[in-house]
């Protein structure tokens, strides 16, 4: 399970910038590359054009990111950087059992309207999903964020159902990718209402986790 101090794949860059010149230099590459992702989508998007449009030579590209790879893996870097500070805003909010349960629709909710807001994010994910290597750090990840809601809750949940809860919230934290991406692919009314039940498939879920029973009505 990742350190919670560092990125899920720290390694993407070929060097590590010490100057803030070389800083800059990266943060316009990933800022070009994220934009021209919305625009084209990543397997339409080149080297030499982000090196083109971020206003270097290819080789000051090369320099820093060896292929696109690990462009794509440096931008999922942040967006998980970013991704982990809403995820402890929300859990640092969990003083009781109904703060808890209200938890996992509103962290859904945060993660759901910032990709809908950011098309780029979409395609990115996408491309994660298609690499094997990126695909295994986006897992760890998920068990992180799993392991992180789970040492919050855990005083609210039976020692008995602990074991089987810890499991849940793994599945439960997968699945709301899944059901996001779903969603965002889908006619809104259609993704309105695959939000809505994912939502009460995980009340319902954590309810028998705080509770010890099912909700007698979903």
């Amino acid at each position: 399970m990742p350190d919670s101090t560092q990125g899920p794949g720290r390694g993407s860059l070929r060097r590590v910038p010490k100057q803030e010149r070389s800083r800059e230099r990266i943060d316009e590459i990933l800022k070009v590359s994220m934009q021209l992702i919305g625009q084209k989508g990543i397997d339409a998007v080149t080297m030499k054009e982000i090196a083109a449009l971020s206003g270097g030579p290819i080789a000051s590209v090369y320099q820093y990111f060896p292929n696109k790879s690990a462009i794509i893996a440096t931008l999922y870097e942040r967006y998980v950087e970013e991704v982990r500070s809403f995820v402890a805003e929300q859990i640092g909010k969990i003083a009781t059992a109904e703060d808890a349960l209200q938890a996992p629709a509103a962290l859904f909710d945060l993660y759901y309207y910032n990709m809908r807001e950011r098309p780029s994010l979409q395609d990115l994910l996408n491309a994660i999903q298609a690499d094997k290597a990126l695909a295994d750090l986006d897992i760890a990840e998920t068990r992180f964020q799993a392991d992180v809601f789970y040492k919050a809750t855990e005083p609210f949940v039976e020692e008995p159902l602990r074991e089987n809860y810890a499991r849940a919230l793994l599945v439960m934290f997968h699945l709301s990718g899944a059901t996001m991406r779903l969603a965002l692919m889908v006619p809104e009314d259609e993704a309105a209402a695959a939000v809505a039940q994912f939502k009460s498939i995980i009340r319902a879920q954590a309810t028998y986790y705080f509770t010890g029973s099912f909700p007698v009505s979903l």
